[in-house]
């Protein structure tokens, strides 16, 4: 079988140029569609973004008066703050000594009475230094023992305990040194 193509060449290469040229129109069309919907894609979006900035912008403008006030509210407080800590500060070890002689004789048995007291600062602590007498001697040992096991002392120290002889009994005689905390 032989073939004889009538059609000839220049018609064919036509052909096949207008098919090129229509997928490169076609292709074209197609790429600027793309661009086309991809650019009102993106201008929507920012149109959008651009309404809820300025929706946005308003509500802060509304809401900045409330963050001025609590701004304006938290500095009152920090002023009464500090004020109340320097009244705090001044307090502090204005008592101390009316605070120190009350919690050492609120349990201080009858049969002990002090001698001398003597008082210094150490650091926050105040620092005392005494010395008691007694005419028991279970007495003074239960009240030395309240003082390391309880209330705001630290540090307690006993000296050497005197005994001596008097009228009514014996009386022991002692030095004491401790750290009150205070309240």
């Amino acid at each position: 079988m032989i073939k004889i193509n009538l059609i000839p060449p220049e018609y064919i290469e036509r052909i096949n140029r207008k098919a090129v040229i229509a997928k490169a129109v076609l292709s074209g069309v197609i790429v600027a569609g793309v661009v086309v919907v991809a650019s009102a894609w993106h201008i929507t979006r920012a149109k959008t973004i651009e309404i809820r900035l300025a929706e946005r912008q308003a509500e802060l403008q509304v809401l900045q008066k409330d963050v001025d006030r609590v701004k304006a509210i938290e500095a009152q407080i920090a002023e009464v703050q500090r004020y109340l800590d320097s009244i705090n500060r001044i307090n502090k070890g204005r008592f101390i000594y009316t605070y120190l002689l009350q919690d050492l004789t609120s349990d201080m048995p009858s049969t002990i009475w002090f001698n001398g007291v003597s008082t210094s600062m150490s650091g926050d602590k105040l620092k005392v230094d005494m010395t008691v007498n007694s005419n028991s001697a279970y007495d003074l040992a239960y009240w030395i023992n309240s003082l390391e096991t309880s209330g705001p002392y630290s540090e307690v120290t006993v000296g050497a305990i005197s005994v001596a002889e008097t009228e009514t009994g014996r009386r022991f005689s002692t030095p004491i040194g401790l750290k009150y905390a205070g309240r």
